[in-house]
C-alpha cells in the first residue's frame, strides 16, 4: 500500500485535518482494524470514495485535480448562449 494524502474528519468535530495514509493506518491498527480491512479501506480511498470507520471519516486529498475542459470561462459560456438565441 502506497502512501497518499488524506483529509480526515473526527466524529463530532467540525474541523478537518490533513494527514497521510501511513499515520491513519497506524491509528486504525491500534483501534483493532485487521490487515484485510486496511487493504479494502486503502482501495476505496484510491477509488475516490469517502470511508467512515472507527469514528473517522477519510477522503483522499487530490492535490493535482485537473479541471481543464471541465470548467469553462465566462466568455465561452456567453458566446454559447448567444449562439443558441
Amino acid at each position: 500500500m502506497e502512501n497518499m494524502a488524506l483529509r480526515v474528519n473526527i466524529e463530532g468535530r467540525e474541523e478537518k485535518v490533513s494527514t497521510d495514509w501511513f499515520a491513519i493506518m497506524a491509528t486504525l491498527k491500534k483501534r483493532g482494524v485487521d490487515y484485510d480491512s486496511l487493504q479494502r479501506i486503502h482501495a476505496e480511498l484510491n477509488a475516490g470514495l469517502k470511508v467512515t470507520t472507527r469514528r473517522l471519516t477519510l477522503a483522499k486529498l487530490n492535490q493535482q485535480l485537473e479541471l481543464a475542459g471541465i470548467i469553462r470561462t465566462t466568455n465561452e459560456y456567453s458566446s454559447d448562449v448567444r449562439a443558441i438565441n
